[in-house]
């Protein structure tokens, strides 16, 4: 049976609700996305979600499943949306957060990406997801020029 990972959230907007519809109705099964959890990836990766560290959170962008792939000698750290509430719990818990590659969270808002998560993830390389011109201003001046030009 085919499997979709997601954090455990109470969300009744209704995109959410037909997202659930849709992965339930091709017959997906849901399993909880949240730290400590590993997968078996095989052909020499495997990936540990190192977030959600808790359950109450008030921004939504927190309970984000942050991924730490490897891949032979290569790693990877995808920071979805989290901020830096999720980055300082992943911090507090002492994973390894050391990646080649870094998958910016929050499309490089200034909310994430804090000096102190740079540090411990100290990345070769920094990936950030956004659209030319978008409405928020992402990503953040300051992150692009105070924060990952520093590494």
């Amino acid at each position: 049976m085919a499997k979709y990972m997601l954090p455990e959230l109470i969300h009744t907007s209704q995109t959410y609700e037909d997202f659930l519809r849709a992965v339930q109705g091709k017959g997906l099964k849901i399993i909880e996305a949240k730290a400590s959890i590993s997968l078996d990836i095989g052909s020499g990766a495997s990936a540990v979600f190192v977030a959600p560290n808790g359950t109450d959170y008030e921004d939504l962008n927190n309970y984000s499943a942050v991924l730490k792939l490897t891949y032979k000698d290569m790693l990877f750290l995808s920071a979805g949306d989290a901020e830096a509430v999720s980055e300082n719990e992943m911090l507090l818990a002492r994973y390894n957060l050391k990646a080649d590659v870094l998958k910016v969270g929050h499309h490089g808002s200034d909310s994430s990406t804090t000096p102190e998560f740079l540090t411990a993830v100290s990345p070769k390389y920094a990936v950030i997801s956004v659209g030319k011109d978008n409405d928020y201003g992402h990503p953040s001046p300051d992150v692009l020029a105070a924060r990952l030009r520093r590494m």
